[in-house]
């Protein structure tokens, strides 16, 4: 996922480093934050460095942070909360880390600390020896775009949903999603394709925070919403199951794009377009929590004829599923990835002559 969180930083204008342990470093402001909490669409957290340096004792860590000037962005009744994580350092007792970077920041703020006021979530991380400490701007993970408010079965999350999409070069217009379950995918494709900020519709931590003009959120949000455009971009989710459907009806009229997509009970054995081109970017059964073994042929079969039908299209599969290339051909690309905790490959099908 970090290359494809990369490509969206470069796109914004901005110089991403390389990515570290999942994080990707850039240099930016904070109306920068605001934007990009509100505009990625594959990014899990957006985080403000605070301090950066080596630690390999907790004196080093407590010396590190103590010498944050915290009063400068939070106020003295702050309420903090500290997340660790660590990767290959001698500091690795994550519980040892939280108590260690909290009392730090407690001393730096002049002692003990009220904590009656809005929550401010950091993160301590030490990896390979360096200590990082991170300011949590986003809240929620940048997956809950607020649209989804009931929960099929096996879901994608949204993060992922809209990686899929531009790991397959969607940019907007046709695409059809056979197994849409409760619609993740066709409504990520309709933000993709009419222009939509991802975040447009919910809050962020750093609204709480006063270090962030509320004048700038306003003025941000506003900007985004005038370049929404107004397409039709012929996007269809089909399933089998009508109380999927259904879901995925409540879900694209909570996302605020009613008649965007096209829902429809249909089986994938009837999947034909009447375009020549376009995509077909899905999340088919794959055996860990739905789906028996016959039943799999079954719809990866059907899935192999549909592509065989469209050959205009290209095609882009996420499963477990080990005989995905046996029964659909060799794939162009393939990328692992985790859906929630499961190991999957992502099969791309790149069409077969131009018409």
């Amino acid at each position: 996922m970090e290359a494809v969180v990369k490509r969206e930083l470069i796109k914004s204008g901005f110089d991403p480093g390389g990515a570290v342990y999942g994080r990707i470093p850039f240099k930016g402001g904070l109306s920068d934050a605001v934007r990009l909490n509100m505009t990625l669409r594959t990014a899990n957290r957006v985080y403000l460095c605070i301090t950066r340096g080596a630690a390999v004792t907790f004196d080093e860590l407590y010396d590190l942070v103590r010498a944050v000037r915290f009063s400068d962005f939070i106020p003295d009744n702050a309420k903090i909360v500290v997340n660790a994580s660590s990767h290959k350092s001698k500091l690795f007792a994550l519980s040892a880390l939280q108590k260690v970077t909290k009392r730090a920041v407690a001393d730096a703020m002049g002692g003990r600390l009220s904590e009656t006021g809005e929550t401010y979530r950091f993160t301590v991380d030490v990896s390979d020896d360096n200590m990082t400490l991170l300011l949590d701007t986003s809240g929620d993970a940048l997956h809950k775009r607020g649209y989804r408010k009931l929960m099929g079965e096996a879901p994608l999350s949204e993060t992922l949903a809209a990686a899929l999409l531009l790991l397959t070069g969607y940019k907007g217009g046709v695409m059809i999603d056979p197994f849409c379950g409760s619609g993740t995918l066709p409504i990520e494709a309709a933000l993709i394709a009419t222009n939509t900020a991802p975040g447009l519709k919910r809050r962020f931590s750093f609204e709480n925070y006063p270090i962030f003009p509320e004048q700038i959120t306003e003025r941000i949000r506003e900007e985004l919403t005038s370049e929404i455009t107004d397409v039709k971009p012929d996007i269809a989710g089909y399933d089998i199951n009508p109380s999927a459907v259904s879901m995925a009806e409540a879900h694209l009229k909570a996302a605020g794009l009613e008649g965007k997509v096209h829902f429809q009970v249909r089986p994938v054995s009837q999947l034909r377009s009447r375009f020549k081109f376009g995509h077909v970017v899905t999340n088919p059964p794959y055996g860990v929590r739905l789906g028996k073994d016959e039943e799999l042929k079954k719809l990866y079969s059907e899935l192999a004829a549909a592509k065989k039908a469209l050959p205009g299209f290209t095609f882009g599969i996420i499963s477990a599923y080990p005989a995905v290339e046996r029964i659909m051909g060799k794939a162009d690309k393939r990328r692992k990835l985790y859906n929630a905790e499961i190991e999957t490959t992502f099969y791309s099908y790149f069409p077969e002559k131009k018409i």
